[in-house]
């Protein structure tokens, strides 16, 4: 399966205690976060406007679950997506670095700051 086929390039590397996903419409990331499963620590380090960002995983997941219906994995595939869609039973620290803040706001805002 590839998911990239919609659009929808994600990437995830192991950097010791945590785990850096970075997600966009090509193969510049528009969402990089960094996750720590045993601290439970998010931290944002870019957060840049994505228009059509819901559209391109939703149709993304749309062309995942096809293709594991064709391939006749759709049960495995279904549980994993709605295992990670499930809120976290514990609660998590939250990190946005100031460039990620800065990112999200328009120039004229950034130039009264």
């Amino acid at each position: 399966m590839d998911p990239t086929a919609k659009g929808l390039h994600v990437t995830q590397e192991y950097l010791g205690g945590y785990t850096r996903f970075s997600a966009g419409p090509g193969s510049h990331a528009r969402l990089v976060i960094e996750w720590n499963q045993t601290t439970r620590h998010l931290r944002v380090l870019r957060a840049e406007p994505w228009p059509g960002a819901e559209a391109t995983i939703s149709g993304t997941v749309a062309h995942v679950r096809m293709e594991a219906r064709a391939h006749g994995i759709a049960d495995s595939v279904d549980r994993a997506l709605v295992a990670a869609c499930q809120e976290p039973s514990q609660p998590s620290r939250r990190t946005v670095l100031s460039t990620a803040i800065a990112a999200t706001q328009p120039a004229a805002a950034l130039r009264r700051a």
